[in-house]
């Protein structure tokens, strides 16, 4: 991808993140794969809604600062991990929607058989464990959980969804959060019904043809 085309939205889902209220202060990160050499990533201890293009840090697959801008994230690990093992994806989100991190922070997966459209659009939603931040060896671990999956339930940590754009990976990240809050709610009412085994395994498919 073009290098200012990149800057722009990242830039841009910065203050979507922010404004939706998914992110707070300095959190949450956001990166774009610009090529097989160069990622460009979002710096660290800069608030991500009100982002300036020159801060973003242009970055090598070995975490290597290539750029003028602030330091990297100190989350870029996870990023890497992703790029490293997934060809096909080209952004990665990662934030902390309170219902969704609420899940997270308590332990609990979200189920993954109630509403077609998460299905579709994020597909199941692993619940990974506890990895510390700014430690890039700990985030061999991630490995496992990347194959197949679109959004992930970071434990006491928030969100990352992935995508083959940066908006992609956005909307994703607003199902997480909007499928979090409709569940809490749901299940405060006693009532969670799932989707049958049939059903699930036709959207499957539906989402299949569009990935």
């Amino acid at each position: 991808m073009n290098l200012n085309q990149a800057r722009k939205l990242i830039v841009k889902t910065g203050r979507l993140l922010y404004e939706k209220g998914f992110i707070a202060g300095y959190d949450g990160n956001l990166s774009i794969r610009l090529n097989k050499k160069n990622i460009l990533i979002t710096p660290s201890m800069r608030a991500k809604g009100f982002l300036k293009e020159s801060e973003l840090v242009r970055i090598d697959y070995d975490g290597n600062k290539l750029s003028a801008g602030g330091k990297p994230s100190s989350e870029m690990s996870m990023h890497l991990v992703v790029y490293r093992n997934r060809p096909e994806v080209n952004a990665c989100c990662h934030a902390h929607p309170p219902y969704a991190t609420a899940f997270a922070a308590a332990g609990k997966k979200l189920p993954e058989n109630i509403l077609p459209e998460v299905v579709i659009m994020a597909g199941k939603i692993p619940l990974v464990e506890y990895i510390p931040t700014g430690l890039p060896a700990k985030w061999k671990k991630f490995r496992k959980y990347i194959s197949g999956h679109n959004a992930f339930l970071l434990a006491n940590h928030g969100v990352l969804t992935l995508g083959r754009t940066i908006e992609e990976a956005y909307f994703r990240m607003e199902t997480v959060e909007h499928f979090a809050r409709i569940t809490y709610i749901a299940q405060n009412m006693d009532k969670l019904n799932p989707l049958d085994s049939d059903e699930v395994r036709r959207l499957e498919k539906i989402r299949d043809k569009l990935s």
